[in-house]
């Protein structure tokens, strides 16, 4: 009986644990790490959308030639030479973008698109290949040999750009539905996901490994109670930092760009569901947008950067479309 009754109160204490656990939990709601439930279109509209972020880089870099910095005929040549490994490098990213696996069904983007449109699917790897041809052939090397520079097959280089971007569209239309495409909560779900990429790209671009990054995200606390998290100061923003990986440092910009777009075309209003968003949603995106791109090219600190993603941006996208 003694031991019927000890039983009994080491029960009824792992019961009143588990609802205080409860209640605070619905008391102080947080969430740890910034991985969202993906749907069955988000993940796919922002690979695409990477994609095409991918090839604005590789047209601004065929058709600027060199980066602001040549003063001499040296400087000149290095200056075209990291530009072209920099095209090199947005090209294998664009392919690579399109042979991830889909975590739900683990098949690749690429088949994904061919089980909707073959020819597109097919289109597209080829006119990648070729592109990847095209800018291997025009990569520059030095002044002495006199190899053509990236600008020299400027136009040849564009025509495959636009040609792909308009595959990519098409994937698009192929695999999602128009409503689905235009669905607030998917597009927030695109948005979080190009946060989240920018986070990767600035700190991989200043030196983070990978995994350290991660880890950054997986023991992050992200507080969601605020709608406007008004009380969150941007902390001060240090000395401009350096860049050691110029092609991740061109990826943070681009995907900056492309959230911008995103919430310009598809984030005007709050879920039309949510009775508790802010009226003015689509100004405060823009707002921590704005200050993120402002950091970025002025190369501010990444804590700055962390903080405008995952403390600024992404809680207002939870408060407002209801993703998790």
């Amino acid at each position: 009986m003694r031991a019927n009754h000890h039983l009994f109160e080491i029960l009824v204490v792992c019961i009143m644990s588990i609802l205080m656990t409860l209640v605070m939990i619905a008391a102080f709601p947080s969430t740890y790490g910034h991985t969202f439930s993906q749907n069955e279109n988000s993940l796919f509209l922002t690979r695409v959308a990477q994609a095409h972020s991918q090839l604005n880089l590789i047209e601004n870099l065929v058709l600027n030639g060199t980066s602001n910095t040549a003063a001499t005929n040296n400087n000149s040549n290095n200056n075209s030479n990291n530009n072209a490994k920099s095209v090199q490098a947005h090209v294998m990213q664009t392919i690579a973008l399109l042979n991830e696996k889909d975590p739900v069904n683990n098949f690749t983007w690429s088949q994904e698109i061919a089980e909707k449109n073959q020819r597109v699917a097919k289109d597209l790897a080829r006119e990648l290949n070729d592109l990847k041809t095209s800018l291997s052939q025009d990569t520059p090397t030095t002044a002495i040999n006199n190899k053509p520079s990236l600008s020299n097959n400027s136009s040849v280089i564009q025509d495959k750009i636009d040609k792909l971007g308009g595959l990519l569209d098409e994937a698009i239309s192929a695999r999602v539905n128009k409503d689905a495409v235009n669905n607030s909560t998917n597009q927030a779900l695109v948005l979080a996901n190009i946060g989240n990429e920018i986070f990767y790209s600035y700190g991989q671009a200043l030196g983070f490994p990978y995994p350290k990054l991660a880890n950054m995200v997986a023991t992050m606390k992200l507080n969601v109670n605020s709608n406007n998290n008004s009380n969150n100061k941007i902390p001060a923003m240090a000395n401009k930092v350096n860049i050691a990986n110029e092609s991740q440092y061109q990826n943070a910009k681009a995907y900056v760009k492309q959230a911008q777009e995103i919430v310009s075309k598809y984030l005007k209003s709050p879920a039309s569901n949510n009775k508790n968003a802010a009226p003015d949603i689509q100004l405060q995106l823009n707002k921590v947008i704005s200050q993120l791109k402002m950091t970025i090219d002025n190369k501010g600190s990444f804590s700055t950067v962390m903080h405008l993603i995952h403390i600024q941006l992404h809680p207002r996208l939870i408060a407002n479309y209801k993703i998790t």
